[in-house]
């Protein structure tokens, strides 16, 4: 693109085109009830009416030329303290993003975008529902300049960030930064990690996908040929697929003795499990191939992907919340997943084009601790981010009770209630019922204790922690003065025992900790309203 005037309306390139047909299809496909009754409709028009066909090709001009007339009345401008974004056909609507609003600038390429040397960018502002501001189909050097104009990894006001002269970066020499900004470029990072091929298979292998594949196959035990045509369903293939095969195995081991029937089974079930842990690894090498982590200034950058490459850049003032995760198989590594959380409307994972956050899927304790006190800087006292740490506080043992009356006493005389009309008061009736509730009980109170041991909280002076989990373990770190409001809720259990649950509504979600002093927490909700009046510090 031709370099202009900051306050001259810039087009997109014309490949852009290309992008609003796609996004026109998958608006589309959201609808899939529509799009299926549609494509019903119309099969049957065809089928009764040959000329009717034309309507298919005619279709998909008119999705072009929706995308063509998209593209010609796109338009945007960057001022200084703000860029303002014009689209719209028959409805024209005009964005305007001040800078300081932006949470976080991503930016993502396909193979084609990268075979053109252009890139999209989303905007991703505080409170907004959705990726608020998008460019698609721009230059780097575009991206590049809109990120430098927002300052991020450039910022060092010092309301933000005490102690720290306005105009410096801390870590990077006044003499580097200002031949960068001469030069244009951005300003001197540090790598902090580079996933390799073997990390993809860690995180592949993680995220609960064995333990997926370990439940199909109990459900299918029983009948494991069955097995295949279970997961061919849940992936979505036809049976067409794999009925051929195992009729044809079958046949043969009919005339085998036990050992080949069992061989055959346990091909099976050893075949589903190599299916289901390939496509955890495979969509991790789409995800995250040659995932990389900077440290720029005061903000941080990831980048990683196979087909896609998605960069997404986030300033540490606007982060609103870390949460640090841990599955069964992170614990046996020693291992952790962080993800820095934006400012996002609650109902934002109602909607596609969310707000994304800066997701780090595999990391060790030191450099956990290392961004934890780059974000929380000096008021980091409070929010502790490792699971294990003995400042954790335990929540009431009643917590268990109330777990153990939703999991195992509710399901347990359900069922009970539900096979009643079918028996009638019988002792097949009395034999189930008993099987089914002590079933329930033993299991859900069971799964209310390790969940109770997993819940705990701790705060100090400027943030708070909240940890939960069953198998795996979760940490919510946050500080005070991001909050959005506070609220106090006391079930029946908690009323007659003096205990509370504290909920704590920030700008990405909500961090509840149940089952706590009912004196600690109404201090806890005071102290956090007062610190939010009180700061003079920016929320996003």
């Amino acid at each position: 693109m031709k370099p202009s005037e900051p306050a001259d309306w810039r087009r997109i390139s014309p490949f852009a085109v290309v992008f609003f047909v796609g996004k026109t299809t998958r608006n589309l496909v959201r609808g899939y009830v529509q799009l299926v009754a549609t494509f019903g409709a119309l099969a049957v028009l065809i089928r009764g009416t040959p000329y009717a066909a034309l309507l298919i090709p005619l279709a998909l001009l008119v999705i072009v030329a929706i995308a063509g007339l998209r593209f010609w009345s796109f338009r945007f401008r960057i001022e200084e303290d703000r860029i303002v974004i014009r689209q719209g056909i028959l409805k024209r609507t005009s964005v305007d993003l001040p800078f300081h609003r932006i949470q976080g600038i991503n930016v993502e390429r396909n193979p084609v975008d990268r075979l053109l040397g252009l890139v999209t960018v989303s905007l991703d502002t505080a409170g907004s529902e959705t990726t608020e501001g998008e460019l698609p189909c721009v230059s780097r050097e575009l991206a590049e300049e809109l990120r430098r104009r927002i300052g991020f990894g450039d910022q060092g006001r010092s309301d933000e960030r005490p102690g720290v002269a306005e105009g410096t970066v801390p870590g990077v020499p006044d003499i580097d930064r200002d031949r960068a900004r001469r030069k244009g470029d951005r300003a001197p990072g540090r790598v902090l990690l580079r996933l390799s091929a073997g990390d993809m298979f860690r995180i592949g292998l993680g995220r609960d996908n064995i333990l997926f594949a370990m439940m199909l196959i109990a459900a299918a035990w029983r009948r494991p040929r069955e097995l295949p045509y279970r997961l061919a369903e849940t992936f979505g293939f036809s049976e067409d697929l794999v009925r051929p095969a195992l009729e044809t195995a079958e046949a043969t081991l009919a005339r085998t003795d036990a050992l080949g029937e069992g061989t055959f089974t346990g091909g099976i079930v050893l075949s589903a499990l190599a299916a289901v842990v390939a496509v955890g690894v495979g969509t991790a090498f789409l995800r995250y191939f040659r995932f990389t982590l900077w440290r720029e200034g005061t903000a941080y950058r990831s980048r990683g992907g196979l087909l896609t490459q998605n960069e997404v850049v986030v300033e540490t003032a606007k982060v609103q919340q870390l949460t640090l995760s841990q599955d069964m198989l992170l614990r046996m590594l020693h291992r952790f997943r962080l993800r820095m959380h934006p400012a996002a409307d609650a109902d934002a994972s109602e909607h596609h084009d969310v707000p994304r956050v800066l997701e780090v899927p595999l990391l060790e304790a030191p450099l956990a601790q290392e961004m934890r006190a780059s974000v929380f800087g000096e008021e980091g006292e409070g929010p502790i981010l490792l699971p294990k740490s003995d400042d954790f506080r335990t929540v009431s043992p009643l917590y268990i009770q109330a777990l153990a009356l939703r999991l195992a006493v509710v399901p347990a005389m359900a069922g009970a209630i539900l096979l009643l009309p079918v028996t009638g008061l019988t002792k097949v009736w009395a034999t189930f019922a008993g099987t089914w509730a002590a079933i329930w009980i033993v299991c859900g109170g069971l799964t209310a204790l390790q969940r109770w041991r997993r819940q705990g909280y701790v705060y100090g002076n400027d943030g708070m922690a909240g940890r939960s989990g069953f198998v795996g373990r979760r940490v919510d770190a946050f500080l005070y003065r991001k909050a959005q409001s506070v609220a106090l809720k006391r079930s029946p259990i908690e009323r007659r025992n003096g205990l509370a649950t504290l909920e704590v509504e920030l700008a990405s979600d909500t961090v509840t900790v149940p089952y706590i002093d009912q004196g600690v927490a109404r201090r806890l909700r005071d102290y956090i309203l007062y610190t939010v009046e009180a700061s003079r510090r920016r929320w996003h």
